[in-house]
């Protein structure tokens, strides 16, 4: 790893906060929109803005131009939810447009070679991280667009780019195969052309484009998964499959199923009442929760190893694999899993019982916690301890 963003693992750490801060507004609050930038950019954002400041870089293998920037976008991220917490929604969203759009123009700046396709996909994603960010600013100064506009320009948009992008080249890497990169490229302007159609439909607020543009992108990632199961079937090198990749496949069942949920809400609008909850929880608490597990899961030690011992010399440094609960992470899906049908079960099932839906997932994000920061903060005073006892 060339580089390391110092501000990336906060980021991290302040998305996870916003991901519980979610979970609470959603069992006792009675205000959605609010619910809704905590879990969307809160979270999602938050965690989108900390991997490609980490990624971006290091796809073009040097150091990030101007850092100082990031600290300054960290800071306006900060401010922003705290305006948001106090319910000064105008003010907030003006200040995280500002910090996103300054991101996406700083990341311009760090890219110079743009041929490799996860390097446009990770291009989109930050651009359509921006334009999230400046549809929420509209929405609550102007009330020029819906707010779905701006949650979806971030999911749909920004999210699937990334994780399309990350998983394209990730997968590949960790099976030591190699990528159909032709494949790959019809898979991103395809997927461009579904985002577009998707964001205008929600612009205009229309149901049933809203379930034609949804039906194009169930078959966007459909054809995403079955890139990535061809992938997995063909390898030549029969190894076991590395914990990341499987974290990621667990994930990968929930986001079909979320989008039909969401293609039947939009051609059958009676059922939007009772069926949204089902939708935000396959493919955020689901789909998007269970990635960006698995994904910080691969990238948090590997820049906390990086920053505390790439430049020590002697000592006692830890093989970087001994920083990720590797044999942890199985029993960890296994569990989580359980825990993740329960919760759905109890938040779409059973309306009197919803408000106990909040202590399954509380489980599985504090197992993640353990095996991934706990793990790795229990090794680093391991080392630190056996350093003191040989100085």
């Amino acid at each position: 790893m060339f580089y390391v963003s110092k501000i990336s693992p906060p980021l991290f750490l302040f998305a996870l906060v916003n991901l519980l801060i979610s979970l609470l507004l959603k069992m006792f609050s009675e205000t959605p929109t609010l619910f809704f930038v905590i879990l969307v950019f809160g979270f999602v954002g938050n965690t989108l803005l900390g991997a490609m400041y980490q990624i971006i870089p290091n796809s073009q293998n040097r150091k990030l131009s101007f850092h100082q920037l990031s600290y300054a976008v960290f800071l306006g991220v900060l401010v922003s939810f705290v305006l948001f917490y106090l319910g000064r929604y105008g003010s907030g969203s003006l200040l995280l447009a500002v910090s996103y759009i300054l991101f996406f123009l700083h990341s311009l700046v760090n890219v110079k070679n743009w041929a490799p396709v996860t390097v446009k996909f990770l291009g989109f994603s930050a651009f359509y991280l921006a334009l999230a960010s400046l549809f929420l600013a509209l929405h609550f100064n102007l009330g020029l667009v819906p707010i779905q506009l701006a949650v979806h320009t971030l999911t749909v948009g920004s999210m699937l780019s990334a994780v399309y992008g990350v998983e394209l080249a990730w997968i590949p890497m960790l099976l030591m195969e190699t990528l159909n990169v032709r494949k790959a490229q019809r898979l991103l302007y395809v997927k461009q052309a579904s985002t577009l159609l998707i964001l205008t439909s929600f612009l205009l607020m229309n149901y049933r484009l809203i379930a034609l543009s949804s039906l194009l992108e169930l078959g966007v990632a459909l054809y995403f998964i079955y890139m990535l199961y061809k992938l997995v079937m063909q390898r030549r090198m029969p190894s076991p499959i590395p914990y990341v990749v499987k974290t990621f496949f667990i994930a990968l069942p929930f986001l079909p199923l979320g989008i039909v949920v969401g293609t039947f809400m939009s051609s059958h609008t009676s059922v939007l009442p009772t069926v949204y909850n089902i939708h935000i929880d396959l493919l955020v608490y689901g789909f998007t929760a269970f990635t960006i597990f698995g994904g910080m899961s691969h990238l948090f030690p590997r820049i906390m190893w990086n920053w505390k011992f790439a430049n020590r010399k002697g000592g006692n440094v830890p093989p970087i694999n001994e920083l990720v609960d590797e044999k942890g992470f199985p029993r960890f899906m296994e569990l989580s899993l359980i825990a993740f049908v329960l919760f759905l079960a109890l938040d779409s099932l059973f309306s009197s019982l919803r408000w106990l839906s909040v202590f399954p997932y509380l489980f599985v994000i504090g197992n993640f916690f353990r095996i991934t920061f706990l793990h790795f903060l229990k090794k680093l005073k391991e080392v630190e301890n056996v350093s003191g006892e040989t100085a």
